[in-house]
Order: C-alpha cells, then sequence, then structure tokens
C-alpha cells in the first residue's frame, strides 16, 4: 500500500488472502473506529447500533438479503447501506442443483445404506430421472433463472412464477405460471424469494396438499419460506418425497430438529455461497461498494438511493 490508508473499514470475518483491499481502504479489527463496516447475517443493524458507533458512515452487506439491516433506520443515523447481489450468485445455483440432485438420486439413503451394510442395494434404491421432469421456480432474479438454466440443461421443462417480473423476462428462463401451477405442476420446487410478510411461510399446509404427489422441495433462499410444520407433514405422508435446505427456521436447526436424520432430506448449515470463489467475490464486492460511499460515490447496490442526493448532508451527526 502506498501512503498512509485513509478509510478504515472492519470486517466481521477474517478475509482471504484473495481479497483485494483498495490502496486507499485499511482492514481494521476495532469496530468502534471504523469508517465502514462489512457485515455478515448474524449482527442487527438498525438504528441504535448505528448511534453507538460515530465513527459509522456505511454498512455493507456482504450478500443478497439484508433481512438484518434497517435500511431507514441507518439512513436516520447517518449511515448508508449497500449489499453485494452478484456475489453468491454462481455458487448459491450450483448448490440447489447439488441438493435437488442429491436428493432425487437419493445419495444419502443409499450411502447409509453400503455404510450399514444392508445389501440389495439395486433393488432398494429408487431414484428419480430429471429428464423429463418439471422443475418450477418460485422467484427469477440473479440465482433462480440460472438455476433454471440447470434445470433445462438437464433436459426438465422449467416453470416460473415471479409476480415481480413481466412475463417477457420470465420467458428468458421458463413459462410463466400463477402459484396454484407451479404447486400444481412441478415435479421439484426450487425456492429463490426474499423473506417478506408475503412470502413468510409461502409453503404451508396448502400449497403442501395443492403440489404433486412426490414433489421434491429444494431452498436456498430464507429458512422463513418454508413452514416446518407442514413440510414435515408433507414428508410423513409421502406428498413430498424429498427436500434439500441450506437455510432453515431457526437457524441453525438444534441438535435433535425432526427433520434432521431423515434419510429423504439433506440440511447444510447455509454454506451455499460458501465457496472459496464466492467468499472473495463476496468481500470484494463489498468492500468496492463501501469504499466507493467513502469516497463521496454512489455505490451500485445502494439499498437507499435517496442517500445519494447530492442534497442530502453525508457527515454523521453524533
Amino acid at each position: 500500500m502506498s501512503g498512509p490508508a485513509r478509510w478504515r473499514i472492519w470486517i466481521d470475518r477474517r478475509p482471504p488472502p484473495e481479497v483485494s483491499v483498495p490502496d486507499d481502504v485499511e482492514l481494521i479489527d476495532d469496530l468502534a473506529a471504523a469508517d465502514g463496516a462489512v457485515v455478515g447475517a448474524e449482527k442487527s443493524w438498525d438504528f441504535d447500533a448505528c448511534r453507538r458507533l460515530p465513527r459509522l458512515k456505511v454498512v455493507a452487506r456482504a450478500g443478497i438479503g439484508y433481512d438484518n439491516v434497517a435500511v431507514a433506520e441507518c439512513a436516520a443515523a447517518g449511515v448508508a447501506a449497500c449489499n453485494a447481489p452478484d456475489a453468491p450468485t454462481v455458487s448459491t445455483a450450483e448448490h440447489a442443483l447439488a441438493l435437488l440432485l442429491a436428493v432425487s438420486k437419493r445419495v444419502k439413503p443409499a450411502e447409509r445404506g453400503l455404510a450399514a451394510g444392508l445389501g440389495d442395494y439395486r433393488v432398494n434404491h429408487r431414484s428419480l430421472e430429471l429428464q423429463g421432469r418439471t422443475l418450477g421456480l418460485l422467484g427469477c432474479g440473479r440465482i433462480g433463472s440460472r438455476v433454471g438454466r440447470y434445470g433445462a440443461a438437464l433436459g426438465m421443462r422449467v416453470l416460473v412464477h415471479d409476480p415481480y417480473l413481466d412475463a417477457a423476462r420470465v420467458a428468458e428462463t421458463g413459462e410463466p405460471v400463477d402459484l396454484d401451477g407451479l404447486w400444481r405442476d412441478s415435479d421439484a420446487v426450487s425456492l429463490h424469494a426474499p423473506a417478506t410478510a408475503a412470502t413468510r411461510h409461502i409453503v404451508d399446509a396448502r400449497a403442501v396438499a395443492s403440489m404433486k404427489p412426490g414433489v421434491i422441495i429444494i431452498n436456498c433462499a430464507r429458512g422463513a419460506l418454508i413452514d416446518h410444520d407442514a413440510l414435515l407433514a408433507g414428508l410423513e405422508s409421502g406428498r413430498i418425497s424429498g427436500a434439500g435446505l441450506d437455510v432453515t427456521e431457526p437457524e441453525p436447526l438444534p441438535v435433535g430438529h425432526p427433520l434432521l436424520g431423515r434419510d429423504d432430506v439433506i440440511v447444510t448449515p447455509h454454506v451455499a455461497s460458501s465457496t472459496t470463489a464466492g467468499m472473495v467475490r463476496l468481500l470484494d464486492q463489498a468492500l468496492g461498494q463501501a469504499a466507493q460511499w467513502l469516497r463521496g460515490g454512489s455505490p451500485e447496490h445502494l439499498l437507499d438511493p435517496a442517500a445519494a442526493d447530492p442534497a442530502v448532508d453525508r457527515r454523521r451527526v453524533s
């Protein structure tokens, strides 16, 4: 680094050495002394949290979701908020595909049967061939559309329900359908929606009852999208043949939770974006967004665009 660093940024995890730190940024361990913070999903950032840090000017969420960042409250405290929505796309989409393949091919029970020496493996193994089946996507943003392309590459018919996109945009990935049609006609459903009041427990008992018998459910978005009691009931009845979950409610699931240990469910601990390349992209983009704000610029993924208005005073008021 040439010359003294100007902007001090705190990161809530140790960054890998491949992360590109801008020349005018110094990474520090003392949050109280930071001009900016790159944060994960664990800590809540609201008015009080920001006011306790009088030097803080920007919070950059290292990821897509920002449920834990109260954007308006941060702004009221004089702190801008941004995220890095492009960074986890590839890693998360690949993880969703991995879960779909592992559940449909019954990888978990096959391995357990082998480890237990049960025998008669081919006789007892009944997996699903995905070619010719129907993949339903709830949400068709960056990750959902990529999962749709993976499904199409496997020879699957792709259905899409996304009320926030026009039919022409949806048609780039698959066939637009209403929500009832998505549940009714999909052999596998992959969830790619944000957690909002409208989407909380969108997969509930009513939705499960309207799904095709033997459906597979994949969730790499937000745990709150699924009512886990309804999921368990669907698994027990056979209405749902399997589930692959990277996100849960609560998170992580406590030891002994009934979803853990089932042969028809694979649960991973919210690690879909945690590839080496994915983590580097997350931190690179979040750092870049924070640094751009600190330099007086307007980050591409500023969560409150009004904050970039030249009339807004960016100075913190202690």
